[in-house]
């Protein structure tokens, strides 16, 4: 086996220090090539400190990237060029495994305020309509028994009942030219008075008439009735009367 090969190798840190070396003990023995005898006695001092120092300055820097090199978190050797850098290693699911599913936030509620109905303030007036039933028909004839006399006359106003169904609660208004003049003696049904009009309605004799019947309302006009007294208006249940002369 050659000698060579079994010497231990040498880091370049150790080879430089050691040609450093040699150097300077070849700069203080005076061995240096193309330097006179005469002149080196003389600058040897000056140059022998200056070499040392640049020796010194060279085996530390030796030294520091010698330790950087080996040291276990050196520099990382550089890919060569035209390699492309290997790609990020992806994890992928494991086939069975059940991933948690995303939390879905809970829905909010939003309470919407419902406006309430406002009361009404105003005030309905009672209906002065009729209250006789759907199937019930009434018709009424006017008749001045005695024309018009000097200072009053007698009316008669006659319902029928048409049916089919029994007429009740009837409504009966008679309207005359002045407020001035009055009804008086009312057989048949009971009278009340706004101004020129006056509303019958019926009393126990004639609350209820069955279809086909009749009923008789007999009242006296009173007042200056020569002239101009004979009623302007007679309605049962807002039907105009039959007879009335205009």
């Amino acid at each position: 086996m050659n000698e060579s090969s079994s010497r231990p190798r040498r880091s370049p840190s150790v080879v430089l220090l050691d040609a450093m070396l040699g150097m300077a003990a070849a700069v203080q023995s005076g061995n240096l090539p193309g330097v006179r005898t005469g002149t080196t006695k003389r600058r040897r001092p000056g140059i022998v400190w200056l070499i040392m120092g640049v020796l010194v300055a060279g085996a530390g820097t030796a030294l520091l990237v010698s330790a950087i090199l080996r040291g276990p978190g050196g520099l990382a050797a550089l890919p060569p060029a035209g390699v492309a850098a290997p790609a990020p290693i992806v994890s992928s699911p494991v086939p069975g495994s059940t991933q948690p599913a995303p939390s879905t936030p809970a829905p909010t509620t939003t309470a919407v305020a419902t406006p309430r109905p406002s009361r009404s303030t105003s005030t309905v007036a009672p209906s002065l309509q009729p209250t006789t039933p759907g199937g019930a028909r009434l018709t009424a004839d006017y008749v001045a028994a005695n024309g018009s006399g000097l200072l009053g006359y007698r009316a008669t106003v006659t319902l029928t009942s048409h049916g089919p169904d029994p007429a009740a609660d009837w409504q009966l208004t008679v309207t005359l030219p002045r407020s001035t003049l009055r009804v008086a003696a009312v057989t048949g049904a009971t009278v009340e008075q706004a101004g020129a009009v006056w509303t019958f309605t019926p009393d126990d004799s004639t609350r209820e008439l069955r279809p086909g019947a009749t009923a008789e309302i007999a009242f006296d006009v009173r007042g200056a009735t020569l002239v101009d007294a004979q009623p302007t208006d007679c309605r049962i249940d807002d039907d105009p009367c039959g007879g009335l002369t205009s």
